[in-house]
């Protein structure tokens, strides 16, 4: 990879039709391919929230966003993935913005489960970024409580029985 023309980190926002994200298969590979189509490389693509929208969006009135980081070295490209996104009908909305401020470890943290590892050590390595801080970021199950120990012992309970 050239240095003069270095892969930019994108955050693109996707507003669908909640009937739509019921089947997210099919619509993360829809927009994995719009994405790859455009050779980007997807960091990650998460349901975000279904939210009431303000305004009615092409006759919806609900709508579920789509978080997705990727990287692309053409910015030329982000014209097409946006044309793209207004071509399809499932996708009501996208925004799309630079996200190079965000360190892999704030990705993570957004994406949870759903981000590309492969893509993320290589990303990690490309910007130098701190391998630890990177992999800290990954939030840790909280410890389990230990059940609390019992209180009266077997010889207890016939005592507590004939008071």
């Amino acid at each position: 990879m050239a240095k003069d023309n270095p892969k930019r980190v994108y955050e693109a926002m996707f507003l669908v039709d909640p009937a739509v994200a019921a089947m997210w298969d099919d619509l993360t590979k829809q927009i994995s391919g719009i994405l790859t189509r455009h050779s980007a490389e997807i960091l990650g693509i998460t349901r975000w929230d279904e939210r009431k929208l303000a305004y009615t969006v092409q006759r919806q009135k609900r709508g579920t966003y789509v978080l997705a980081f990727f990287t692309v070295a053409d910015a030329g490209a982000l014209t097409e993935i946006e044309r793209d996104c207004q071509l399809t009908e499932q996708i009501l909305r996208v925004l799309i913005v630079r996200a190079d401020q965000f360190k892999v470890s704030d990705m993570r943290l957004q994406l949870g489960e759903d981000i590309n590892e492969e893509v993320a050590r290589k990303l990690v390595e490309e910007r130098g970024e701190d391998v630890l801080v990177a992999e800290a970021a990954v939030p840790a199950a909280p410890p389990r409580p230990r059940p609390a120990p019992p209180t009266q012992t077997p010889g207890d309970e016939a005592d507590t029985d004939n008071a």
